[in-house]
């Protein structure tokens, strides 16, 4: 299943599992403008399910804090010695 694209997961865990890869995603994306776009998607899958709950587990999260997660990607950047934390929207 898992080699033609199908989930094994039932659908809470499943897009539980896609946020936090998305988040690492977004943490790890050369642009603020990608890190933007990361997070808007998923907040918008998140938000979906939050209003219309499929059978099964509850999803347990939230959409991310855009701007909390912009904050945390510049820290890093400017740990790391990346480029101009500064935004690039």
């Amino acid at each position: 299943m898992a080699r033609e694209g199908f989930s094994v997961l039932p659908p809470a865990p499943a897009l539980r599992k896609e946020a936090e890869d998305a988040l690492e995603a977004a943490l790890a994306a050369p642009s603020e403008r990608i890190v933007r776009k990361i997070l808007t998607e998923i907040n918008a899958r998140i938000s979906d399910m939050m209003f219309k709950p499929p059978p099964g587990p509850p999803l347990g999260k939230k959409p991310y804090d855009v701007d909390d997660v912009v904050r945390q990607w510049r820290e890093r950047r400017a740990a790391a010695g990346g480029a101009d934390p500064g935004s690039d929207v």
